[in-house]
């Protein structure tokens, strides 16, 4: 191939010492590998694939389809498992937070926190529609498990077995599992509906033969 020349217009190939120009379009012969492709060769090859609307990136500020909800509810998540859960009256009088409770007997406690802190770089990293939609049962159990145990807990509350116990609920508590509840409502909707594909452009058609087929 390095040793043939070609016309440009019709590619004609020639052998190099057979002439300069080409015999049938008179055009000055050039290197046939610095020719571009064809008409035949493109057309050949495969059309490009556009992009969906729900593949395009997104950019790391965006707050919309209940990904910047569901971090903020997270990041309150990890922030109420620190805050007062259980007021203990009997036998002694006490304040414990989730995270106390969970050194202790209720290690069980940790899920809940756990999935709050994996959740946030979790969302924060899926920056496609497809994507946000991809990790929806994922989001919706981290997000329902602090929900779960605080239900068990209120279920079956502690009781002393020979000396009596008597605690109360703490507002840490009431405010993790509505947390909770709204994080799980969200990831059930996160990503929201797939955008609608973009119109195909009508080739040929004018503004007014547009109107009137609409």
């Amino acid at each position: 191939m390095a040793t043939l020349l070609a016309c440009p217009f019709c590619r004609t190939l020639y052998r190099r010492g057979e002439g300069a120009s080409c015999a049938v379009c008179g055009v000055a012969l050039v290197p046939f590998e610095r020719l571009p492709p064809s008409a035949d060769a493109l057309a050949e090859e495969p059309p490009l694939m556009p992009l969906l609307p729900e593949d395009e990136p997104l950019p790391w500020s965006y707050w919309a389809r209940g990904r910047g909800l569901l971090l903020v509810l997270s990041v309150l998540g990890v922030a109420l498992f620190f805050a007062p859960w259980v007021r203990i009256e009997r036998p002694d009088i006490a304040v414990r937070s989730g995270f106390e409770l969970a050194r202790g007997r209720a290690g069980w406690l940790w899920g809940g926190a756990t999935g709050w802190l994996v959740l946030i770089p979790l969302v924060f990293s899926r920056r496609t529609i497809y994507k946000l939609r991809g990790i929806r049962p994922i989001a919706v159990a981290f997000s329902a498990m602090t929900l779960g145990e605080i239900a068990l807990m209120v279920a079956m509350p502690p009781r002393g077995r020979y000396v009596p116990v008597e605690i109360h609920w703490a507002f840490g508590l009431y405010a993790s599992a509505f947390v909770s509840a709204v994080a799980t409502v969200t990831a059930v909707l996160l990503g929201g509906s797939l955008p609608p594909l973009p119109a195909a452009p009508s080739a040929g058609v004018t503004s007014d033969e547009r109107r009137i087929l609409h």
